[in-house]
């Protein structure tokens, strides 16, 4: 049987294609220069060492205040490195050519690169909470469910005028695991709650969505992963989405 594509999920589905390639790219320059910077601190902090027991004898405050002052940019260099390969090891994650068969995986650590891949778009505009549950390995498509996950943060914070707050959580639920996107935004009316499921349609100002973002996340939840979504909302007092994949996938031909 022959599926036409329609012409606009076509052009996102290649935007994603290049959007993954640019992400696999962009991880990688940025993955040497991180090591690099964490090698040459420990490289100085011996350094610090070295000087401060050849001068321990004659030293003076101002010397003693130099090394401690070069001690602590270390330190803070160290921080900033670290954080860069926490977002590099993120995004390879988000950038992952898909994968032929389903993996073993750790939801909450998908969970956690989504929500951190996240709070680089809001800065502190916008306050990321977890309540992560206790789960064990899920097969899944990590590549599809962290942009799943991801694109329903972005979402929330784009329902979010001013400052305010999301919470992802998750939580097992017998053979399923249950995600979360809770936000504190303006909601959605009640007259537009059917149609948000559906393709092409958005409550987003002209340039801010193109309403293909829900249907990625359908397609990935419920498509590539046997699962659902659903959601509630209440207008002015912010929106809640729920998805659930089951724990083990599906071989394709068995029943």
């Amino acid at each position: 049987m022959i599926v036409e594509i329609p012409e606009e999920q076509l052009l996102e589905l290649q935007r994603q294609a290049e959007l993954g390639r640019l992400l696999a790219g962009v991880a990688h320059e940025f993955s040497a220069p991180a090591g690099s910077i964490l090698s040459n601190r420990d490289l100085c902090l011996r350094l610090l060492d070295r000087i401060e027991k050849s001068i321990s004898d004659s030293a003076t405050a101002r010397t003693v205040e130099l090394l401690t002052v070069a001690r602590e940019l270390a330190r803070v260099d160290q921080i900033a490195a670290e954080r860069i390969s926490h977002l590099v090891r993120n995004l390879k994650v988000a950038s992952r050519v898909a994968d032929p068969e389903p993996q073993r995986a750790n939801v909450n650590e998908i969970v956690e690169s989504a929500v951190q891949l996240g709070k680089t778009q809001f800065r502190d505009r916008i306050t990321l909470e977890t309540a992560l549950g206790t789960l064990p390995e899920v097969e899944c498509y990590p590549h599809l469910l962290i942009q799943a996950v991801l694109n329903l943060v972005v979402n929330a914070g784009q329902a979010i005028e001013g400052t305010g707050r999301i919470t992802v959580g998750t939580q097992l639920e017998g053979d399923m695991v249950h995600i979360w996107v809770s936000d504190t935004g303006r909601g959605i009316r009640d007259e537009d709650q059917p149609k948000v499921l559906k393709q092409g349609f958005t409550t987003k100002p002209v340039g801010v969505g193109t309403g293909l973002g829900l249907m990625m996340v359908r397609r990935a939840v419920i498509d590539d992963h046997g699962g659902s979504i659903a959601f509630e909302s209440q207008w002015g007092h912010g929106t809640t989405f729920h998805i659930r994949i089951p724990l083990q996938q599906k071989r394709k031909g068995v029943e």
